[in-house]
């Protein structure tokens, strides 16, 4: 079983920024597609937990942001822009 790693102040704060950066990368990228949250429902994604992806207080999984690029027709780098 792998060794969770040491707890890092460091390592939180850049957790957080690019947990952070992703969240707003998706809003900006549905925004671009002119999709509400709403539409999202029709793609696959249930709203409350398409929020809480937006709002930045849910981690996101690989799987779920490659899910995610695939609704939008992005590459997934996509939502790590800076």
């Amino acid at each position: 079983m792998p060794k969770k790693p040491p707890d890092s102040p460091i390592l939180d704060a850049r957790y957080w920024k690019l947990m952070k950066r992703v969240a707003a990368n998706i809003k900006r990228v549905r925004s671009e597609r002119r999709l509400t949250q709403e539409d999202m429902l029709s793609l696959g994604f249930e709203r409350r937990w398409f929020q809480r992806i937006e709002s930045g207080t849910y981690s996101v999984s690989l799987p779920t942001l490659d899910r995610l690029a695939r609704a939008f027709k992005v590459d997934v780098s996509e939502f790590f822009h800076p």
